[in-house]
């Protein structure tokens, strides 16, 4: 087994006359644990962008982009701080030069998630009532909003795996 690393100043395109190119993560072959050793640790889509400014973002937290172009901690108390925007999730750094993962896999720190239950493995998890925190129970006060953040995939001391694929849909409770 070899890493590839590929660094071009154009643009990349990746075809096969069979239309079979296949994107696999092994999960089972090598624990989460074993293979993000850290909190923080992702693969997938991430996005280095923030022309407003240029913050450090809490790693395992929930932000959403503003319309002024800067990352705000996410929060499910009302529809003005994450519910209809573009979402991810802090990598703990730079959001111009380390970014925020928009879709894939993430180990988020137990201190970021709420109310994680005893066995967690394709459950739901939802934006939180709590700024940044991801939560196992969905929010359920008039005036909040529901929207999933992606779903568990395993637990490790606290610690969760998550597939990051945030809802483009939410729910405000009446």
């Amino acid at each position: 087994q070899a890493d590839l690393n590929i660094s071009v100043d154009g643009e990349v395109n990746v075809t096969s006359t069979e239309n079979k190119i296949n994107k696999t993560y092994d999960f089972h072959g090598t624990t989460f644990e074993n293979t993000y050793t850290a909190d923080d640790q992702a693969s997938g889509t991430i996005l280095k962008y923030s022309p407003a400014t240029s913050a450090t973002l809490n790693g395992s937290e929930i932000y959403y982009l503003r319309a002024t172009g800067s990352w705000a901690q996410a929060n499910a108390t009302d529809d003005t701080a994450g519910a209809k925007f573009l979402i991810g999730v802090g990598l703990g750094g730079n959001s111009q030069s380390v970014g925020v993962l928009l879709k894939g896999f993430v180990r988020i720190a137990s201190t970021e998630i709420l109310n994680v239950p005893t066995n967690v493995d394709g459950l739901p998890v939802y934006m939180s009532t709590t700024s940044g925190h991801f939560d196992f129970n969905a929010p359920s006060s008039s005036g909040n909003i529901v929207r999933i953040m992606g779903y568990a995939i395993d637990d490790e001391a606290g610690d969760v795996l998550v597939y990051f694929d945030p809802d483009k849909t939410w729910v405000e409770i009446a």
